[in-house]
Parts: structure tokens; sequence; C-alpha cells
């Protein structure tokens, strides 16, 4: 399944035209879909495109082979053709970085982008748009980072009162082939091997639970590398956690000692 996030319909209608998508009335939101592909219209801001984007993966819960395009239009700096396509690599929000993996050819310029709370007046230091990291905070609870690509229209150098319908419109009628060339090289993209079984995966998890979020990622990396380093050697975690806080920890000190040896 392709999953296309727009922000706007004007940014839709080229897309559904292209693949010609139908209006689906599943979510309540806007929808369009066909068989292999389905477009949201998010609505503009972060935290419509947070809620927007966390109901279609809830509902349809991508795959490995799925792929996300939050597509449409953005502000820039002069320095940015109007009309041009961007391929996000970077996004800003605040005090916030969120990065999409990027690892397949393409002809597109890259750049980060600054994900704002209302239209810009005033040039900025990257091109800015308002959706990009609700998206990306939704979207990367289902996906992987390289399962998405976050694809911005220039539209204006932060002139908004300049953004007409049609204008945005005609902007992405000029690059929807260009969306078979990215789909294509998204799914060309080879699959990561699995490090882990199936069953030592959800014995992973199990112990997981019963740490914190920093403990977690520390034993996930003490587990890659031991993995790295021994292919073929079996794991084991059948421990015996105990109830305290404290010895919790030490045995987690014990195990990632044992495992990074």
């Amino acid at each position: 399944m392709i999953y296309f996030i727009t922000a706007l319909d004007a940014e839709a209608r080229p897309i559904c035209e292209h693949y010609c998508l139908k209006r689906d009335r599943s979510l309540p939101f806007t929808l369009y879909r066909n068989d292999a592909m389905v477009l949201l219209v998010c609505g503009m801001g972060k935290t419509n495109a947070l809620m927007a984007v966390s109901a279609l993966m809830g509902w349809r819960i991508p795959k490995e082979e799925d792929i996300l395009i939050n597509i449409g239009i953005c502000g820039a700096p002069s320095d940015y053709l109007i009309g041009e396509a961007l391929l996000i690599h970077q996004i800003i929000d605040e005090d916030r970085h969120y990065y999409p993996d990027i690892l397949f050819t393409h002809s597109l310029r890259e750049t980060s982008i600054r994900c704002v709370g209302t239209p810009q007046s005033t040039l900025c230091d990257y091109p800015v748009d308002m959706e990009s990291s609700g998206v990306f905070q939704a979207a990367s609870r289902f996906c992987k980072l390289h399962q998405m690509a976050y694809v911005k229209i220039v539209s204006d150098h932060c002139t908004p009162e300049s953004v007409t319908k049609e204008g945005v419109i005609a902007l992405l009628h000029a690059h929807v082939n260009m969306l078979d060339s990215l789909i294509s090289s998204l799914k060309a993209i080879p699959k990561p091997t699995l490090l882990f079984s199936a069953g030592e995966r959800d014995e992973i998890e199990i112990l997981k639970d019963h740490f914190t979020k920093s403990q977690s990622d520390a034993l996930e990396d003490a587990l890659t590398y031991f993995r790295l380093k021994h292919k073929d050697k079996p794991l084991s975690l059948n421990l015996h956690i105990p109830n305290s806080k404290r010895e919790r920890s030490l045995l987690l000190e014990k195990l990632i000692s044992s495992l990074t040896a």
C-alpha cells in the first residue's frame, strides 16, 4: 500500500486524478483510495496532521513493504525556485529534529524544513510548512524511517497571500509524474536483514518492558553488538527479573557487560 498525506484538497486533486483515486468514507477525515493506494487530506497544522495520520495508521496498519509520502507546498527563501520540488532530510520543529532516512538515489534537491504554527511572511533560513512534524510523529510509530518520504514544492517566497487554490493545483500537476519514479525508488530499497528471529524478538521485547526507555535503548544496542559479533551464537534471555528497581539495574548492567564482552 502507498500512503499519500496532503494538507490541502488542492494538493490532493492532481494525485487523485493521476492515480484514479475515489472518495472513501471509512474515516472521519477526507480520504481517497484505490486497491493499491490511499490518500489522506489531514488539514493544515501539526495537530491536525498528528490526529489524522494516527487515525489512518491505526485503521490500516502499514506492512514492511508499504510506503508513506507526505507531499505538499511550502514557503521558502528566495534562493529556492518557485515550483521546485524538494526532498526533506530533516524536519525542524522548535528544538526537536526529525530525520527521514533517504536510502535511494534521486534527482531532487535535498534540504531541511522548518515546521511552523502559522503561515510565514518573513523569510526563514529554511523552507517552511505547517504539517511535516505532525505527520512524522504519527507515521514513525508505525513506519520505519526508510519507508517514508517528505516532498515539498515551493509555492512562494514567504508570501502566503500570493498562494491560490488554482496555483497549488498547477504546482502539484507539474510533479505527479515525479511521484511514479519516487515510488519505484522507495520500493527498490533492499529489505534490511533481520538480526533476530521472531522468537528472539518476542523475548527481547518482553525483557525490555521491565526497564526504562533509556535502559531499553542501551540493552538494544548491546544486543545488536552481540548479534553482529556472534552471528550464529544462540541468544538466551530467560532471566529472573527482580522486583527491586536497584536490583533490576544491576541485572541490566551485568547483562550488557556480558553481551558486549
